[in-house]
């Protein structure tokens, strides 16, 4: 794992992520995992009663429990033991926003995905997450952090499949419990998901489309450079997004499919993606973390097993030996600790966490597949 002789723990604030909030409760968990943070603060709910009480049964002190995010902006900036970096885990449409007022306040930022609800709040979010030189910005595309991804990445960049020729990648889901979605129930199923003001230009893909595309550029080191998008909405009268099919030409001239789908009955939490260059192709599957298969053009398939043999680089990011399994806690953890050692650090270590760099490449993906699907033509991606 990650060292640092800097004991002291990070103050980490929190907004959102309150009662009932099944992220937020990863994400306090994922914080706590390696002791680098310590939860000081918070606005947990736009009802000041419920999120006080919440923030006091997690052992926020009551000073500290802030009436809204702008409250805490101000009030912790001005503490002299004021909160280092501020986790955001609200609708994607609020990221920005409340993004914004903490770089102001040269807080650090943890944020969750999206980066932002969509192309313009990203382009905003870049800009001021640039122009501050004063902090840094993480986003918990956990997914890269697994540590068979992790090996999978460094695969790729000493050239053991070659040049990359073709990316397929895929996650789906199934928001509807494995029943039918009408008029009646779609509201109580689906709740904030079908107000484009909150969950932002797209359902699917900004819930879990971000993922599988982060996951291709993450993996590959290429960025998309044009798409052609076929996206589909639940119904004429429920206006959700809830498929999306893309073709995606990749900055070295590799091609890519692309598939996300949130009604895929049976389908849960199906993520998986397959990198294939001219010398061999390598295979990961989310439900099956521990495993990377590297499949050469000639010889042999290797299945690689996380922290043993061949797969030694993904002891980096793992907390117990290999032949135990490893998931999906542990890889927001990984992105945690990871902020937490780059915030401390006093060198130039090259850091693996997502950072706003990839967070904008996938919002400028998701508004080129709305333009490509709308107008039924490949769309460069800009």
């Amino acid at each position: 794992m990650f060292k640092t002789n800097n004991t002291k723990k990070l103050s980490l604030g929190i907004v959102g992520g309150g009662p009932g909030s099944w992220i937020g409760h990863v994400h306090r968990i994922s914080s706590r995992f390696d002791n680098h943070y310590e939860i000081v603060a918070g606005v947990f709910s736009r009802n000041v009663k419920i999120s006080n009480k919440f923030g006091n049964s997690i052992g926020i002190s009551a000073d500290r429990c802030y009436l809204n995010y702008k409250e805490m902006a101000e009030k912790e900036s001005k503490r002299e033991d004021g909160i280092d970096v501020v986790a955001i885990m609200t609708p994607p449409s609020s990221h920005q926003i409340i993004a914004e007022k903490f770089i102001s306040k040269n807080i650090n930022i943890i944020s969750d995905k999206p980066f932002a609800g969509n192309l313009e709040q990203a382009k905003k979010l870049f800009k001021s997450i640039k122009k501050n030189k004063k902090i840094k910005y993480a986003l918990t595309h956990n997914y890269s952090a697994y540590p068979m991804v992790r090996q999978a990445k460094i695969l790729v960049e000493k050239g053991k499949i070659g040049k990359v020729k073709m990316i397929n990648v895929e996650y789906v889901q199934d928001w509807s419990d494995g029943s039918s979605i009408n008029a009646r129930n779609a509201k109580k199923k689906l709740k904030w998901k079908l107000n484009k003001k909150i969950v932002g230009s797209s359902a699917v893909l900004n819930e879990i489309g971000s993922h599988a595309y982060h996951l291709a550029i993450y993996i590959s080191g290429l960025k998309g450079k044009n798409v052609l998008a076929d996206i589909k909405q639940i119904s004429p009268k429920i206006k959700m997004d809830d498929n999306a099919q893309v073709m995606i030409n990749f900055s070295n001239g590799a091609k890519g499919m692309f598939w996300t789908n949130v009604m895929a009955r049976g389908g849960v939490y199906g993520l998986r993606i397959r990198v294939f260059g001219d010398k061999g192709s390598l295979e990961w599957v989310q439900n099956d973390p521990g495993y990377l298969k590297l499949n050469p053009s000639k010889g042999a398939v290797k299945l690689l097993e996380r922290g043993f043999h061949n797969a030694g680089f993904s002891k980096n990011f793992s907390r117990i030996k290999f032949g135990h399994p490893e998931g999906y806690l542990d890889a927001f953890a990984n992105i945690y600790k990871e902020f937490a050692v780059s915030l401390k650090s006093k060198t130039k270590k090259r850091d693996f966490f997502p950072n706003e760099d990839e967070g904008f490449e996938t919002a400028k993906f998701i508004d080129a597949c709305k333009l490509s699907s709308k107008s039924k033509k490949w769309v460069k991606i800009k």
